[in-house]
């Protein structure tokens, strides 16, 4: 179920939920891009406009509903399409080992 409600949920995740990324990871932003190093496997990722900026609100501390506000008055997109989009950028930062919750 997607819902840009508070205190509602975004598919999987809590709206209220934190993440940050996990020590071992080093990021840059460059131009369009950003840049992850997951130094433990020495492995990059690049990430395009969009997602970059999901990782830089996370990197941040935003929680997810403040995500969704601000990605929403940024880029012309329906609500639908960017909570899929977010929950699916967290499955795969999830999957990756790069983010991890934070504790309430």
């Amino acid at each position: 179920m997607t819902t840009g409600i508070p205190g509602e949920t975004l598919q999987r995740y809590a709206l209220s939920e934190r993440f940050r990324p996990l020590r071992h990871v080093v990021w840059a932003r460059y131009a369009d891009a950003t840049v992850l190093l997951d130094a433990d496997r020495g492995q990059y990722y690049t990430l395009k406009e969009v997602a970059g900026r999901i990782w830089e609100l996370l990197a941040a501390g935003e929680p997810l509903i403040e995500v969704l506000r601000l990605l929403r008055a940024e880029y012309e997109v329906s609500a639908e399409a960017l909570e899929a989009d977010l929950a699916a950028q967290l499955d795969r930062l999830l999957e990756a080992a790069l983010i991890e919750r934070v504790a309430p």
